[in-house]
């Protein structure tokens, strides 16, 4: 333990407390906790035994008997587990609660429920701030539930002392209820947890009581309320449980009339919809006579939607003109005018399609498609080379949507068009741009504009910026970077604590429970994804960061430390991607910037495509390339080899230079192959022309693919900043076109 962690803990358990450990290097501890727990070495284990009794009343002591007691229980060895989860149960060490709780469930693993209860009676009291607090209660209620101790279990639940998750505590007062034989109560308990709760772990349970109590009540089982069963549907329609759904809202359906029936009746079809069933969701729709507006709406919307997968746009044009005159103000008709200009817009119809995504913004201005269909009429006049509409469209996108995600391609397309003209309100453009979007893909490219404006750039009139409205920079979340409250000091205390035994769960759990619990703290978010990148598990920490400070390519390099930007843009097996991107002559930072978006650096990354590893390759293109590569070591191609890193980096680079070379060198052309095929790029260059490669990019018809390049490109010039330029702020390097090598 260094002096650090002593002088934390000496703040924590006040003056004198382990004044006599004896310290033992936070490295030397760590490497041992890590050795026993992931590697299950005996030598470790062994090591850390006998370290453990030379301490056997010091804080070193203890945290080497948890990770003896944690990797004894991991390896289902309780006997072991509860001896050494006893042995750190020292009197005043921080990590008490985690002593006991895992020796409880030591304990509870071999049945030994009274040993359970004697650990954990007054647990939640004593460590009303342990993220254990409440599982621990939980545990108790069931282990005295097991003893016959029912009536104590009851009255436990009914007043717990922290709070506890709905669905198991009402599990367990049903339990409580069946045993002292009041069955209508456990009865409404477990309805509450089956219609309430569909998606929790006991609803299965549940459902299978309630089976039981049906045939044992007879008439006196009480009936779910309307409002629970509905509960229930719409709970499982939010989860997308179609067939589950389908099945509640038909019953619903069936006993249900008026407004409540209408939408059930109208939900079912919807879910079968959902579920594939088309054409039986067709003639379910079809059949319906349905009085509700709403619910009638909701119908029509979904048959346009049934008739468009079947290629029939008659009838989906059919149903939009009912839509337009029984429900012109509905939602569910601004939606069906969209459905109409995609469908439309796929099919390279572009006047239908344009004609439709009008209709969207002009009816409903503050519809939730407003916004993107308008970018798209406006991006379709610039396209067609009506200059003086597409800047009439382009100033409007900001003016009236100014916190659409369109707008810093609205600024860049305006300045785009006035450039030749008017350079200095050109740049105002571009400089709002590099303001308030500054490692936004259009940020980076107006950057690259700036460049080539040098004295326009300097003489930018304030009259051309106030032109522009004010637009709003994205949100940043609402963690809070001021001092640690007490409260979340005292918990990063205690995770350093476990992190120095590498006791890596825990620590993950303690600050996962205080952030889930409504902590704001920016640090406890930095410490949390430091775990995960501490641990090799860079996605993990990645998605953690994403979550917590979700505006951060709206943010300015040194707006977060270098610790964070790392967590966000990792580099792992860098030295690999050096030499595999070297080796197809591509840059390792386009290489490491797609790799991020692909997989997040997650080598087990499996998509709903079927694409695999670091590089997300489909296994027939791996197996193509296996029979390209000069590299010996991926020349055999097999399936678990894609989870490899090695293999999957000599495979992806492999396949980048090839769509690369395939696609005429051009960088944009080359990602959008990767991500949608190079069949399609070449269709789509085939029949339109473009100025250059930004104009494609905006071109690309697929919205996923167009996100993607954009993404992997920003991501390129973020790595580059970050570790090519050494994180200066606002390096020109970072935004200049990506070179590669020719073969």
């Amino acid at each position: 333990m260094n002096m650090l962690a002593i002088v934390l803990l000496g703040g924590l358990l006040g003056p004198g407390a382990w004044a006599s450990a004896d310290a033992v290097p936070a490295a030397s501890l760590r490497s041992m906790g890590q050795a026993a727990i992931e590697k299950r070495s005996p030598a470790e284990r062994r090591a850390l035994d006998q370290f453990a009794k030379r301490h056997p009343h010091d804080i070193n002591g203890a945290l080497a008997h948890l990770v003896l007691g944690y990797s004894s229980y991991q390896q289902k060895q309780y006997a072991q587990a509860r001896e050494h989860f006893q042995a750190a149960r020292l009197p005043e060490t921080p990590l008490r609660d985690y002593a006991e709780y895992y020796q409880a469930l030591s304990e509870l693993a071999e049945g030994n429920h009274a040993a359970v209860v004697k650990v954990l009676e007054g647990y939640a009291k004593r460590y009303p701030a342990s993220p254990l607090a409440a599982p621990a209660f939980l545990k108790l209620a069931e282990s005295l539930l097991e003893l016959d101790r029912t009536a104590e279990a009851r009255a436990f639940l009914l007043a717990p002392p922290v709070t506890l998750p709905q669905a198991a505590a009402e599990s367990l007062l049903a339990e409580a209820d069946r045993k002292q034989g009041q069955l209508t109560d456990a009865a409404e308990r477990y309805q509450s947890i089956y219609y309430r709760f569909p998606r929790a772990p006991q609803a299965a349970e549940a459902e299978g009581r309630l089976k039981e109590l049906r045939s044992k009540l007879g008439t006196a089982f009480p009936s779910p309320s309307l409002e629970m069963r509905e509960a229930r549907a719409e709970r499982l329609f939010e989860a997308k449980q179609w067939r589950e759904a389908q099945k509640e809202y038909q019953a619903l359906a069936a006993a249900g009339n008026g407004a409540e029936g209408d939408h059930a009746a109208v939900r079912a079809g919807v879910c079968q919809f959902h579920s594939g069933a088309t054409w039986p969701a067709l003639t379910t729709l079809l059949r319906m006579r349905i009085s509700d507006p709403e619910a009638d709406a909701e119908r029509l919307y979904t048959l346009a939607a049934a008739y468009r997968r079947l290629e029939r746009p008659e009838g989906m044009e059919e149903q939009i003109r009912a839509l337009r005159e029984k429900y012109p103000q509905s939602p569910w008709y601004e939606k069906a005018l969209y459905l109409a200009g995609n469908t439309y817009r796929m099919a390279k119809d572009t006047p239908r399609s344009i004609e439709y995504y009008r209709m969207v913004y002009e009816r409903f201005p503050q519809g939730e498609q407003a916004a993107t269909t308008h970018w798209y009429v406006a991006w379709q006049a610039y396209r067609e080379r009506r200059f003086p509409e597409a800047e009439l469209l382009l100033n409007e996108q900001i003016r009236n949507y100014p916190a659409s995600p369109q707008v810093p391609a609205a600024l860049y397309w305006s300045g785009r068009l006035i450039e030749k003209e008017a350079p200095a309100e050109a740049a105002a453009y571009y400089r709002r741009l590099v303001e308030m979007f500054p490692n936004y893909y259009y940020g980076l490219l107006a950057r690259e504009r700036l460049a080539t404006l040098p004295s326009a750039a300097e003489r930018v009139a304030s009259g051309a910026k106030a032109l522009l409205p004010d637009i709003p920079r994205p949100a940043n979340g609402a963690l809070s970077k001021g001092t640690l409250s007490p409260a979340d000091e005292e918990h990063l205390n205690r995770v350093k604590l476990l992190e120095s035994a590498w006791l890596m769960d825990w620590a993950v759990g303690e600050l996962s429970a205080v952030l889930r619990n409504g902590s704001s703290s920016f640090r406890l978010v930095q410490e949390l994804a430091r775990l995960e990148q501490e641990r090799g598990r860079h996605h993990v920490a990645m998605r953690y960061a994403k979550r917590y400070v979700s505006g951060y390519f709206a943010l300015d390099l040194s707006e977060l430390s270098r610790s964070l930007w790392e967590v966000l843009f990792p580099l792992p097996w860098w030295e690999q991607v050096k030499k595999n991107a070297d080796k197809a002559g591509l840059d390792p930072y386009l290489v490491a910037g797609l790799i991020r978006q692909e997989s997040e650096f997650d080598p087990q990354a499996r998509s709903r495509s079927n694409a695999r590893g670091l590089m997300q390759l489909l296994p027939s293109t791996a197996r193509l390339m296996a029979r390209k590569v000069p590299d010996a070591r991926a020349r055999r191609y097999s399936l678990a080899a894609l989870y490899r890193p090695e293999i999957s980096l000599i495979y992806g680079t492999y396949y980048l230079r090839e769509v690369l070379d395939r696609l005429g060198g051009i960088p944009e052309h080359a990602l959008a192959g990767y991500n949608a095929g190079p069949r399609r790029v070449e269709e789509w260059t085939r029949e339109a022309s473009f100025e250059d490669p930004a104009e494609f990019v905006e071109s690309i018809p697929i919205t996923e693919t167009r996100e993607y390049v954009q993404a992997v490109l920003r991501n390129a010039a973020l790595y580059r900043k970050l570790y090519q330029d050494g994180g200066s702020s606002g390096s020109d390097s970072a935004s200049r076109p990506l070179a590669f090598s020719p073969r």
